[in-house]
């Protein structure tokens, strides 16, 4: 009889290596009979990573892995397999396992075995997964009971082989293609607990979302999916457990296309590149609000001066140390930005609070170090959990209210407010609200990105004004001038 446990999330493949530790047990689990990590076959050149750390090129396998003597019947097995897959919706080779215990195989829809005619499909529709850009990786975790049936005679009494990639003869599934970053292998139905513990060591190591909450080796809590459901999408995190085998020193989830990314001091070609310190049980932890990377509508008002992302994170700290673990964000800013914008007007909005209302004095607002040609803004010296709290929600956004000159005329007309709605502007009409304390003359002059003039308004007379707009032009970033006597004031208006 079988049984199996299929836990998969959605990741990503990026970029990885490994750091050696003296714990030799994934999770904290020890006695695994088979433990491959990183580039593990000689058939590979090691130039293949996922979340930073190294990964077997599935293609580049042209022959099996024996093990002699070191499994023998499998009867009873916890089996753990990290991999990437190009391909969604295409059925294709993971591993190939043969043995006296007969045959079995795992593709990226199914277990399967020649010898006892079982076929599991285990695969789920992924939602989005067609307009998927990434290659999806995936967490494996399959329990085996054997019952009494024999091996057929062709498979009986053969060395134990594993052939990752590609199956000499299948019909159960396509050629392979994509990566292998983990196999663990133990002789044992391993109890729910312990394999929490192996999960979320995987999981934090290649960036993967679990659907269950995350643990450290002995069992704490470090992401509690239940309590922070709203966040818990696109889970990445760094940390260091010496007993679980982890020392993530920047991640990312792979599973976003915004490709954010965190990492300690200065984020590195890999995880072993990035010669940082971290001290042991400290994690940080982020997950996102499942929202697109574009302008929130609601996110504007009176009070605060920004309009933000739809997006939105929480970041989780554990540890004694967290709040010292200076950090640098990068972030692809092409779905939010028009090209050419200047980095003084992008910011990253952290909420210290860590309530998501980002209510301004709860706030801290960092501007990007630079933002590439490429569009990716970077922000380095991040620190958190600055309050002890170990919650702060984050988010990056736009600064509507630009710079203004301080008028020499002691007599010019003040302003009271000046506001532009609907903000962003659907299908290009706006409004500009402006208030003075007397009346007086004023002009709007409205701009594109590059700052060429697309239209112009004169008014007077007046100390109150709504003045109805239109842009007539593309989709992007626009900035409304306000010119008073003395004065000039700026807002930024943007047209989806």
């Amino acid at each position: 009889m079988y049984r199996k446990l299929i836990k998969s999330a959605v990741l990503c493949g990026l970029i990885l290596s490994t750091c050696s530790l003296s714990a030799q047990s994934p999770g904290g689990i020890g006695r695994q009979s088979l433990w491959l990590k990183g580039n593990f076959s000689s058939d590979s050149v090691q130039t293949s990573v996922v979340n930073f750390n190294p990964a077997t090129d599935m293609n580049g396998i042209s022959k099996q892995i024996k093990i002699p003597g070191t499994i023998e019947g499998l009867r009873r097995a916890t089996i753990f397999t990290v991999y990437q897959r190009p391909v969604l919706d295409q059925d294709t080779s993971v591993w190939n396992m043969t043995g006296s215990f007969g045959d079995l195989l795992l593709s990226t829809k199914q277990v399967s075995s020649k010898s006892e005619n079982m076929n599991m499909v285990f695969e789920k529709a992924i939602a989005g997964s067609s307009t998927q850009k990434k290659p999806e990786a995936i967490i494996s975790t399959y329990l085996r009971l054997q019952g009494s049936k024999t091996a057929l005679p062709d498979v009986a009494n053969k060395d134990f082989a594993i052939r990752f990639g590609n199956p000499e003869t299948s019909a159960l599934a396509d050629k392979s293609g994509g990566l292998v970053a983990e196999f663990i292998v133990y002789e044992t139905i391993l109890k729910e607990k312990d394999i929490a513990r192996i999960e979320s060591y995987l999981a934090l190591k290649y960036g993967i979302t679990l659907e269950k909450s995350y643990v450290n080796s002995v069992g704490d809590i470090i992401w509690d999916r239940k309590k922070d459901e709203i966040f818990s999408n696109n889970i990445a995190g760094i940390g260091r457990d010496d007993q679980a085998t982890l020392y993530q020193k920047q991640g990312t989830s792979c599973s976003t296309t915004d490709e954010l990314t965190v990492g300690m001091n200065k984020i590195a070609s890999s995880n072993n590149a990035n010669k940082s310190v971290l001290n042991n049980k400290a994690f940080l932890i982020w997950g996102d609000n499942a929202q697109p990377f574009l302008i929130d509508r609601n996110s504007s008002s009176e009070e605060s001066d920004f309009l933000l992302s739809q997006k939105k994170w929480l970041m989780k700290s554990s540890g004694n140390t967290s709040r010292s673990v200076s950090t640098q964000l990068s972030i692809d800013t092409k779905t939010f930005l028009p090209t050419g914008f200047q980095k003084e007007n992008f910011y990253l909005v952290i909420d210290r609070s860590g309530s998501g209302d980002f209510v301004p004095e709860n706030c801290t607002y960092i501007v990007p170090d630079n933002i590439s040609p490429e569009g990716i803004a970077s922000f380095s010296g991040v620190l958190w959990n600055t309050n002890g709290s170990g919650k702060e929600a984050f988010s990056f956004g736009l600064k509507t209210r630009l710079s203004a000159d301080i008028a020499p005329n002691a007599n010019a007309a003040k302003l009271l407010s000046f506001n532009v709605y609907p903000n962003p502007a659907a299908d290009g009409h706006y409004n500009i609200a402006v208030t003075l304390d007397k009346a007086t003359d004023i002009n709007i002059q409205v701009y594109d990105i590059h700052m060429r003039l697309i239209d112009t308004k004169k008014v007077s007379g007046q100390a109150d004004y709504l003045i109805p707009g239109k842009i007539n032009a593309a989709s992007g970033v626009y900035i409304i001038k306000l010119f008073t006597p003395g004065k000039e004031f700026s807002q930024i208006v943007i047209r989806p």
